[in-house]
This record gives C-alpha cells, structure tokens and sequence, in this order.
C-alpha cells in the first residue's frame, strides 16, 4: 500500500534539493550579500571571490558539504567552544540508515554537529527536519535545502495539519528506505528551554502515520537512534527567561518579530563552553519488549521513555550542571565536580546574563533550573 501511494506524492515542497539542482541555486544564493558576508566572517582567509568561485566549483551537495559547510562548522567549534568532542559511532553501521532523534537545545547547531560528526568520520550525512517557520527569507529556505534538511510545515490551518503529517511520515519513511539515507530530527517541537529533554511521544507517531501496518514493526524498520547533544553553555540561556517568567506565571509568551533568526545567530555563534555529541545505540531490541502493547498512546509513550533514558545516560555533564544544581538547592552535594573557582567563574557568569534582571529572584531560579535539570535528569536513571 505504501508503495502504491508513495508514487502519487510529490515531495517537491519539503524535500532538500538534488545534485543536478546545486549549480542553479548556488548562482541565486551567491548574489545574497548577507550570506557572502557571514561566510567570509566564519573563513576570513578567503575574499568574497574566492568563496564565490568555490562555491560554484562544487557539482554535488556531497562536496558543498565536506568541502564548505564542515569547513565552516569547524571554524565554528574553534571560536565559540572550550573543546568538541564525540563519540558512539561503534554503534552505527555505515550502511544502515537510522533516524537520529536527538535532545534540542539550539536551532542550528544540533543537527550541525551531528552531521559535522558524521562527515569526518565518513559516514553518510543525514537529512535534517527544520521547521517552516525558520525560513523568513526565500534564500534562508535555499540554504537549508541545500543543505539536505527537509521542511516540516509549522503554523498551518488546522485542517491540513494531518495530510501535512501523513505527508511528512512517507517522505521520512521514503528517504530511509529507498534513498537509504539517515535523517536527524528533534525530539520535540521547539527547544527544550528549560533543559528538561523530553520526547514528545507526538513526534513517534508522526513517524508512523505514513503506514497501517503494524506500529511497532515499523517503528523498529526505522532504526530509531538517540543522540545525546550536551553544551557546557547556552548562548541563548538568558534570551530563554522571558518565556519561562511567562510559562511558571500562566501567562501565554508572544515571540518578537526577528527573535527566532537572532537566536538562531546567537546559538551558533555564541560562547558554548565544551561540547560533546554522543550517539545512543538504536533502541530496536530494546523496544520489542513492548509487542503486547495494543494501546497506541501507550506504546508511543513506552518508546518515548526508552529515549529519554538513552539521551539521559549519555548525557554529558559540565561544571555548569553541578554548580547550578548546588546553587539551586543550596547544597554541596556535587561540590567534589568542581572547584571553588568554576563555581564562581559560573555564578559571575550567571550575574551577567541576568543583568537586564537584576534582583529577579524568579529568573534566578529558572536560569539555575535550566542548567541543573540535565544532572537532575541524569540521576533519574541512576537510580533505575
């Protein structure tokens, strides 16, 4: 049935763009003054020629990939992180195309490192999920796609919400089985940012939709894979209060016009501390413990969970975790993680990107919160 319906799709509207399309898309996006200049911010050795000429030298996405956008990644890691690091790809066949469903703390730079990952250690890149309502811009849209992300369709009427998710499933399940390719997307819709990772059990049924078959089976075939992204610092942890202020108040939260395109530059460009990306081992043993499961919310619910305890113990945890959680709970239960000075280096921090809330003892307490909920996260299942 699927293979039936899979051919009177057209995926057109979300899918990244073709080899045989990146000369015509590269010639638009090279005309773009702000994105020449941004990339010859992040590789300053070359002019605006220079990078104009590369650019149009690259005949397939693989090579735009490898040869620009991981050059640029890394010159990214150099300015805005204390030191990268990965590690898990014992787990992963090369040959195999999983869905990597990872926690999601900034915009850009989740799925970035995730396929930065990849490309060095020569595996394949994923397709990634991004949201439609991160492309502001037409050349913003073109860039993505260029990039091998696929559009997820946000802020649409009600009614076309379901065909838009059925629509989205059989591509996903499309790329994995017949394009034989990875695809990375967030756990949840939005960023986690109180950073409680959490698997939106919505998100699994998404992936299902595409099917009647049994659920389970076919979640299995898609080879689901955690992947744990862990910042030392979020560049937009301050620029998150406002909303959580509003949310731990009942109060609905209103974004800015621009907000979304600012914290997107911010989170890549911004001080990350360390950083490490750890890929899970794919949960497809694990979750077949669930095949007497018969009620669907339930058994999404059960594979959620699997995720989320996979995301929490690869966790990796910094300085800035225990710090907060001690300064949270005024304790000196992890006081042995850390020194006196990195906990002042953190609390100085802190002062500083509260300082438009100065004496809010609120935003304090959800800005400690923010950073001690992946530890608080974490010994949940130590103690499982």
């Amino acid at each position: 049935m699927f293979e039936q319906k899979k051919q009177d799709l057209n995926f057109d509207d979300i899918r990244p763009y073709y080899d045989n399309e990146y000369q015509t898309v590269i010639k638009k996006l090279i005309e773009v003054d702000q994105l020449m200049k941004a990339i010859q911010m992040y590789l300053p050795e070359l002019s605006q020629v220079e990078i104009k000429e590369i650019l149009l030298s690259f005949h397939t996405i693989r090579d735009f990939q490898s040869k620009m956008v991981c050059r640029i990644i890394q010159s990214l890691i150099n300015s805005s992180s204390e030191g990268f690091t990965y590690d898990g790809f014992q787990h992963l066949d090369k040959h195999t195309p999983y869905v990597l469903i990872s926690n999601h703390r900034d915009i850009v730079s989740d799925s970035a490192l995730v396929n930065f990952c990849l490309n060095i250690n020569d595996y394949d890149t994923c397709e990634i999920a991004i949201g439609s309502n991160l492309l502001a811009k037409p050349w913003i849209k073109d860039l993505v796609r260029i990039n091998k992300s696929f559009i997820v369709k946000r802020n649409i009427p009600k009614q076309e919400l379901l065909e838009a998710s059925k629509n989205l499933s059989t591509y996903i399940n499309h790329t994995l089985k017949d394009k034989k390719q990875s695809i990375w997307i967030a756990q949840r819709e939005g960023r986690a940012k109180d950073g409680c990772d959490k698997t939106n059990p919505g998100v699994l049924k998404m992936l299902g939709l595409c099917t009647d078959e049994n659920l389970l089976e076919h979640l299995i075939s898609l080879n689901i894979t955690p992947v744990s992204i862990s910042y030392e610092l979020d560049p937009c942890d301050a620029l998150k209060i406002p909303e959580l202020l509003n949310k731990s108040e009942g109060k609905e939260y209103v974004k800015s016009e621009g907000e979304d395109e600012y914290s997107m530059i911010l989170g890549v460009q911004g001080k990350k501390g360390h950083v490490h990306v750890q890929f899970g081992i794919p949960i497809n043993e694990e979750i077949k413990q669930f095949s007497h499961i018969k009620n669907k919310n339930e058994l999404l619910k059960n594979i959620a969970d699997v995720i989320d305890r996979e995301i929490y113990a690869n966790y990796r945890l910094w300085n800035s975790n225990y710090v907060a959680y001690d300064l949270l709970n005024e304790s000196t239960k992890y006081a042995t993680n850390y020194t006196a000075e990195s906990k002042q280096q953190f609390i100085d921090y802190m002062n500083k990107k509260l300082s438009n809330f100065t004496g809010n003892e609120k935003a304090k307490q959800l800005f400690l919160q923010m950073y001690a909920n992946p530890l608080i996260n974490c010994e949940s299942v130590a103690v499982k």
